[in-house]
């Protein structure tokens, strides 16, 4: 498992935009068959870069392809932004927008960099891209570009499939998307059943109490020594029934029968089968045995 420390960088003492776009690119090769992973990338700034455009602005991609610009802005005053960082061609992406000529640049990257110090992303194609994308007015000059950046590759040996479906999967995924249009538009009104709105009560759902005069009416036969009085079976299917009635979302559980008064959804636990099943049979069918005292299966 070799581990390559890739130390490249993007320098031009000067450069002239023809458009609204500049792209510089520089491309490095790796080793075929293996499945490479990204351990650790960063950028930094040698120099103070500087352009007489009113709205410069930098993107940078690593990538195992080259960058394919889209149709999507990065400002309201520039075109052709690049790949979002959610794209998976992306490794890494930074960007910054220059706010003078004589200072340093706030530089922002993705994965974080403190995300970008271990390992994230992986790759079977065996190159990657380091790209540039100057964004200004076309006849901008810029002065002074000069990046490093530092890429720590772990490549690891691939059998023959996955390295093929991997290259097919990238290839496919750098073709990209020159508009993407995601996420729906929920208008306020008809935002219902999206979230769980107890946030809009507050505290913890309501309960149902028992009557403590009903309590007589709920307990179950269960022996006949027990000295609460008991009741018919279809009174206490009135009590479970009430209890797994339906109820809105700021409702206790269970419902409030007009002679039981309130019915918690706790009634129904350990309720017995012949109130949920119906009556069971008085006795199961006869036995019968043989001579010698052994069951006959029927």
């Amino acid at each position: 498992m070799p581990v390559s420390d890739i130390r490249e960088s993007i320098e031009r003492d000067q450069v002239v935009s023809t458009g609204n776009l500049t792209i510089i690119q520089k491309r490095v090769n790796l080793q075929g068959g293996f499945r490479h992973e990204i351990l650790a990338c960063d950028i930094f700034q040698d120099a103070v870069l500087s352009t007489d455009s009113p709205y410069g602005l930098v993107e940078f991609f690593v990538t195992p392809y080259p960058v394919i610009y889209t149709n999507m802005q990065p400002t309201t005053l520039t075109d052709n932004r690049g790949p979002s960082a959610a794209s998976d061609t992306v490794l890494f992406k930074a960007n910054f927008k220059l706010t003078g000529t004589d200072n340093w640049t706030d530089i922002r990257t993705f994965p974080s960099p403190q995300i970008a110090a271990g390992p994230t992303f992986s790759f079977y194609t065996p190159a990657v891209y380091f790209t540039m994308f100057l964004h200004g007015d076309g006849g901008s000059i810029w002065d002074n570009i000069a990046f490093s950046f530092l890429l720590k590759v772990k490549s690891v040996k691939a059998s023959t499939t996955s390295y093929g479906l991997g290259m097919i999967r990238e290839r496919s995924v750098a073709q990209g998307m020159n508009l993407m249009s995601q996420g729906r538009t929920i208008p306020q009104a008809d935002n219902v059943g999206q979230i769980f709105p107890m946030w809009k009560y507050g505290g913890i759902r309501p309960e149902y109490m028992l009557k403590g005069d009903g309590l007589r009416n709920f307990f179950l036969p269960y022996s006949p020594q027990d000295s609460e009085a008991m009741q018919t079976t279809g009174n206490l299917r009135t009590f479970v029934s009430a209890s797994r009635s339906m109820s809105s979302f700021e409702d206790a559980f269970g419902s409030v029968d007009p002679v039981k008064g309130p019915v918690p959804d706790w009634v129904r636990f350990e309720v017995g089968r012949g109130i949920i099943a119906g009556p069971i049979r008085a006795q199961q069918p006869p036995r019968k045995l043989f001579d010698n005292g052994n069951t006959m299966m029927l």
